[in-house]
């Protein structure tokens, strides 16, 4: 096994770690509170349905995005941690601007296919790798498709958090896992986790 092979699978472990200790809680918080408004209604819920007071705890970690293409989301609105780990406001920036240029591919199919299906929510697992002054650094994204007044999936709310600190910014991510979250809001399992690079591959 490598050396590149090995660091990816101790990400992994960290990353499911994290989760079971609540370190990514608000994606749990924001997703919860998605599905209720899609139980509720029985199809996603519209950008004009959602009410900030329902995750008022995880407000910094969310944002809404806009379909610029098919495989593409443009960040409309942000909170405060994205701002802070990337050293910006990034607001107008596109999404894929956190992720390194190797997991790009990765987060165009997932977008891809929320976009095409109005998908469940859909869990990224995200690492960033350790150079000077940014420690390694854990994290994660959830996508929520909104429809639109068509009833087309073009716009998305998300979240994004991390576990450690940030270091100097701006930092971007390695995919190391994408799966999409049928699994009720209240299970405190893990989620699967599908490792890109080394042909690696875990459940968590």
């Amino acid at each position: 096994m490598s050396e590149n092979d090995k660091s990816l699978r101790a990400a992994v472990i960290a990353l499911a770690g994290y989760r079971a200790g609540g370190g990514l809680a608000a994606l749990d918080e924001i997703e919860a509170y998605w599905r209720g408004l899609t139980e509720k209604n029985g199809i996603p819920p519209s950008r004009a349905e959602l009410d900030p007071r329902g995750f008022s705890r995880a407000l910094s970690n969310c944002f809404i995005a806009e379909a610029i293409t098919p495989r593409h989301l443009r960040l409309r609105l942000t909170g405060q941690h994205l701002s802070d780990v990337m050293g910006m406001d990034m607001r107008g920036m596109p999404l894929s601007a956190l992720i390194l240029p190797d997991s790009r591919p990765h987060l165009e199919q997932v977008i891809a296919e929320g976009l095409a299906n109005m998908a469940g929510p859909a869990r990224i697992s995200l690492f960033a790798p350790p150079r000077f002054g940014q420690p390694a650094l854990y994290g994660g994204i959830v996508l929520l498709p909104l429809r639109d007044e068509a009833g087309a999936p073009r716009r998305t709310l998300g979240a994004f958090a991390t576990v450690g600190k940030p270091g100097r910014a701006p930092r971007r991510f390695r995919i190391l896992g994408a799966a999409e979250t049928d699994r009720p809001v209240a299970t405190t399992g893990r989620p699967a986790l599908r490792v890109i690079e080394g042909g690696l591959s875990a459940r968590a």
